[in-house]
This record gives C-alpha cells, structure tokens and sequence, in this order.
C-alpha cells in the first residue's frame, strides 16, 4: 500500500467467469483468512469474497506508458 491509501497493482487482462473458481493463496494471506475465520461466524468463502470485493473498492491499476 502506497502514502495515498490505495492499492497499487500491475494491469493485466482476465475474462470474468459466472461459477465458481479456486484462487491459491500464499501461507501468509491463508494464516489472516483463518485468523478472521476463527473470530466469524461465517465461512472462508464468505470472508475471503467479503474481504476481495471491499479491498477492490481501494485498487489503483498501474498501467505501462
């Protein structure tokens, strides 16, 4: 995270899907899953959406000039 509070990441391109997918996770990112998990009520899938799609509202796309 930069001084301005977003999240900055490389562009790419991906197609969206309509099902379901599996995303691997590093060790790290999985450890602060759990941790939620262990404080919630609800599932890894619940958090780990809830958690992607509110970070995704902070992102900055750095495209290549």
């Amino acid at each position: 995270m930069q001084e301005d509070g977003k999240i900055h990441i490389p562009a790419r391109s991906k197609q969206p899907v309509d099902q379901q997918t599996v995303v691997k996770l590093s060790p790290e990112a999985y450890n602060v899953l759990v941790d939620i998990y262990n404080e919630s009520a609800l599932s890894l899938k619940q958090i780990a959406s809830i958690l992607i799609v509110e970070s995704a509202k902070r992102v900055v796309y750095d495209k290549e000039s």
